[in-house]
């Protein structure tokens, strides 16, 4: 053998182990966040679909329509990873429904605010899709037409023998809550697009919310001595940054002068952990053990306007226009709706003055951006009180503080006449020390954190004066899912129906069980969760939610 004929062999052997090399790591790379969340079939599967898929891309790069296909493929492929890899980053949690919701109805604002949270991922989403394109255009360029073939066919063999055995489990109905697309995407690259899909069905699920009739056999309103109900639906507050809850910090002296003339809550429990459920179950019938079409049809703002109350939903959250969800649809049935493009939750007040206005009873939300990440975004510089040093800390105790300020705001718009305010958070956050801004959504394996939230009822002076309220500390835990109760008894509406799940009502009883929900939609049960996030895993166990559940 020539000298050059050896070294060309020795070249090609060295660009064969390069290009495959570089297919290994673009599928060990894809499959980093798989590897933390998914049992160990699902990461298998993935990684076959996406080598043969890889080199079936190759097949069609020597031509220019496949160099378009392949930059298409590879911008999809990394967006799944981008989604996938930054959501194991910061909250050590696969990509759910919930993110992929909150997702589809973002609105720009709280996108660019969020954004911060991710930046430091983007080194890595860059570098997986040039690795992912290197290896396309490498192994075009250094495999034989047969050996793409081969892969060709056998890509094309394994999504068809796939899509038959979903589609067979879909006949038999063994997963009534997941489509058949969203089942074939789940064991391929392009697993975070079955999320997406169900997002989306659930947004247009939602729709039917407003169309649902709920019919009360005997609706009526007893006098309750207020004119004017106001509700603020907080976001991402902990109950222990609280001062009113012993926290060491100032952090809500408004709130902490409230507890003479205040129903305080003082082991409130949210039933989700992310808005987009949190909130449809706190203000409807629905639980984390019934999440359907007619349970969240039946809510407090659809009742209270049969009753004749005026109600009005203001809200700093923004709502795209493009997609709904359980949250705008419950909203949309009230008389009138507005979403403010707000840069703080001050600037709903404007809109509460105007709403006050209204002649006869009123029930009013306001929907705030609290506490929600990043904190650091959710007050002026001017509100800025705590400087300790650890600046995620003290963005976040200033938000809380802001949030304080702006009850106090709303209070002083109500303490001149028959008024009452009932004020809870949505979800609590968890306090995640490796992460440089601190707090998180509580997603995969949640603790008690992501799910402990303040709640009040406030009366002013007149309120009080009208008639005989509960007030103090009530010490029990209260699940906020059952405010749906509360508020009827608060508003003076009877349905027809005995009312014994409202702290209010003369029959109530505590709830010995509470079930809550994370962000992959399993139950737990609440008193099984570890304490906190740095507490040690117990492996809590979970089920999933029943099958007529959206």
């Amino acid at each position: 053998m020539s000298f050059t004929k050896a070294t060309a062999l020795v070249l090609n052997k060295k660009i064969g182990n390069h290009f495959l090399i570089l297919l290994i790591l673009s599928v060990l790379i894809q499959l980093w966040p798989v590897f933390f969340t998914q049992p160990v079939r699902f990461m298998i599967r993935i990684a076959i679909c996406n080598a043969l898929l890889l080199i079936s891309a190759a097949a069609i790069y020597r031509y220019l329509p496949g160099k378009i296909i392949v930059f298409l493929l590879i911008s999809l492929l990394t967006f799944n990873f981008a989604f996938a890899f930054s959501t194991w980053s910061v909250y050590q949690s696969e990509f759910n429904t919930v993110f992929a919701m909150s997702i589809l109805t973002t609105h720009p604002a709280e996108a660019k605010s969020m954004a911060g949270l991710y930046w430091h991922c983007l080194p890595v989403v860059i570098a997986y899709a040039l690795v992912t394109w290197y290896a396309i255009k490498s192994l075009s360029e250094n495999t034989s037409d047969k050996a793409k073939v081969v892969g060709i066919v056998l890509f094309t063999g394994y999504m068809g023998w796939y899509s038959t055995v979903n589609w067979l489990k879909k006949r038999k109905d063994l997963e009534v809550y997941y489509p058949l697309s969203s089942r074939i995407l789940t064991n391929t690259p392009l697993y975070v697009g079955s999320e997406f899909i169900i997002a989306q069905r659930d947004n247009a699920l939602a729709e039917k919310i407003s169309q649902h009739n709920t019919h009360y056999p005997a609706l009526h309103t007893r006098e309750t001595g207020i004119e004017n109900y106001v509700v603020i639906v907080g976001e991402s507050a902990r109950r222990s940054n609280m001062q009113l809850y012993g926290f060491s910090q100032r952090t809500t002296p408004v709130e902490s002068s409230f507890t003479k003339n205040a129903l305080l809550f003082s082991n409130a429990i949210a039933p989700a952990s992310a808005t987009v459920l949190a909130v449809p179950m706190i203000l409807s019938k629905a639980d984390p053990e019934s999440f359907t079409t007619d349970m969240l049809a039946d809510n407090i703002i659809s009742v209270a306007t049969k009753a004749g109350y005026h109600t009005e939903w203001i809200s700093a959250q923004g709502n795209s226009g493009k997609s709904n969800n359980y949250v705008v649809a419950i909203a949309s049935g009230s008389q009138k709706a507005q979403w403010i493009d707000t840069r703080y939750d001050t600037e709903l007040l404007p809109a509460l003055d105007e709403a006050l206005k209204a002649p006869g009873k009123k029930l009013i939300f306001l929907h705030i951006n609290g506490s929600h990440e990043m904190a650091c975004d959710r007050y002026p510089a001017s509100a800025q009180i705590f400087s300790t040093g650890n600046k995620y800390e003290d963005c976040y105790n200033n938000a809380i503080h802001f949030t304080d300020y702006f009850i106090g705001e709303v209070t002083k718009r109500l303490k001149n006449s028959e008024s009452s305010m009932l004020y809870f958070s949505d979800h609590g956050l968890e306090k995640n020390p490796d992460l440089e801004s601190i707090y998180m959504h509580g997603s995969r394996n949640p603790s008690k954190e992501a799910y402990q939230v303040p709640q009040f009822i406030w009366y002013s002076q007149p309120a009080l004066n009208t008639q005989k309220r509960m007030l103090g500390w009530m010490q029990e835990p209260w699940p906020t899912a059952n405010n749906y109760a509360l508020m009827l008894t608060w508003l003076g509406i009877s349905t027809g129906v005995q009312n014994c799940s409202s702290v209010l009502e003369t029959c109530y009883q505590q709830q010995t069980q509470i079930s809550v929900m994370d962000g992959g939609r399993h139950i737990f049960k609440y008193d099984q969760l570890r304490n906190t996030f740095s507490s040690p895993d117990r492996n809590t166990p979970w089920r999933a939610e029943k099958k007529n559940s959206l």
